[in-house]
């Protein structure tokens, strides 16, 4: 938790710098911003679920990781301006940092092989990293964008190069506990900032009704996106990882996934804001639309989790997306305040749905109980 601390200033900073000036080009930059964030964060707890962090040399990695990670979130988004060498070297020096010490340590292991083809790849990643930062514009996008298409297939290759080959699944004794908690932590911080924005946006309006109705519209949706997360997409998750044959491959799945969970967070939380910009007033369709999108890229996170790390196919929240997708040219008509009730009804009437089946399945009404939740998938769709 004390790692995640920096990752709290890392998405105020993207919602806030978002929600200022929406655009394309902005919502375009905030993607990398949050991919080469995310890729430290999930990339951080496989190292410490390899080593022991109770060493001295660990806790030191750690800490120089928050530094790096804050350095990068004090530079957005002058990351696309005089500050691009400054962010891409900490991103990459983050990297190569953890993986040469995760080296060190696992030199004579089965498992030494890993972070050595991790270090190549990031050197190889790392060029364009820099080429993006001696460009300008759209054109540092684009390398950056192709940087971080490198940084994400490497694991989906397995990280293969030539005379190393590709790892194996032997090469990871992964503790599906540690990571199922670290998942729901991450998802808690993001929460946390999606109430916190919004919060600190209302103390700054009018606070007359429209706004109040705004506000709580905002509240009542991140709640119940907590909800609907830790009502079923994790109760299985740490069991999935240790009994699965290939436990990276699961663990790599539920990553790409939660990253699309966060994602819809933090556009929940923007969507706070631009709602208590004008409640009931003229916005650009691209806003209006914009407040809808959060929740249902969280549902499709949701959705696809579910799917590709379990198997199971959620059918009332596939409906509740295509929806929501069917409506949205409609909603670009409507009032802000209307787009935002129809983004709480959504994710609402998930919610009810899985209390609903969890109740007939269980009898449990707490969704951070235990009991029955190895019963949740495969059965009430």
């Amino acid at each position: 938790m004390f790692f995640d601390l920096v990752f709290i200033f890392t998405l105020g900073r993207l919602s806030s710098t978002l929600a200022e000036e929406p655009s394309w080009v902005a919502a375009a930059q905030a993607v990398i911003f949050l991919l080469a964030f995310w890729w430290i964060w999930y990339n951080t707890n496989l190292a410490t679920d390899s080593l022991d962090c109770e060493r001295p040399t660990v806790q030191v990695l750690i800490i120089c990781v928050m530094l790096g990670s804050l350095l990068m979130s004090i530079n957005v988004p002058d990351a696309f301006g005089k500050q691009g060498f400054v962010f891409a070297g900490a991103y990459l020096g983050i990297h190569l940092g953890r993986t040469l010490v995760m080296a060190f340590y696992l030199h004579g292991t089965s498992a030494w092989r890993r972070p050595v083809r991790g270090v190549i790849w990031y050197l190889i990643s790392g060029t364009i990293w820099f080429a993006g930062a001696a460009a300008s514009g759209d054109t540092r996008m684009l390398w950056w964008a192709c940087a971080l298409a490198i940084d994400y297939s490497a694991p989906a290759l397995r990280w293969r190069l030539p005379r190393l080959g590709r790892a194996t699944a032997a090469e990871w004794r992964l503790s599906g506990e540690h990571l199922a908690e670290r998942y729901r932590q991450f998802i808690i911080l993001a929460l946390g900032e999606a109430i916190l924005a919004t919060g600190n946006f209302y103390r700054e309006s009018s606070r007359d009704l429209e706004d109040t109705a705004a506000f709580l519209v905002t509240f009542w949706t991140v709640v119940f996106l907590w909800w609907t997360y830790f009502y079923r997409p994790t109760s299985n998750l740490a069991v999935k990882i240790n009994e699965s044959a290939d436990p990276y491959r699961v663990n790599l799945r539920a990553g790409y996934t939660h990253l699309l969970m966060v994602a819809g967070i933090l556009l929940t939380g923007i969507g706070g804001e631009l709602m208590l910009k004008a409640p009931g007033g003229k916005m650009s369709a691209g806003d209006v639309v914009a407040i809808l999108v959060g929740p249902v890229l969280f549902l499709v996170g949701r959705l696809i989790f579910e799917a590709w790390v379990f198997g199971q196919l959620t059918k009332y929240c596939l409906t509740a997306v295509v929806g929501c997708l069917i409506l949205s040219p409609v909603a670009a008509q409507l009032p802000p305040l209307a787009v935002g009730l129809l983004g709480a009804a959504t994710i609402t009437a998930v919610a009810a749905f899985d209390l609903t089946i969890r109740a007939r399945l269980t009898g449990a009404v707490n969704p951070t109980a235990a009991g029955g939740a190895s019963h949740l998938y495969g059965r009430g769709r």
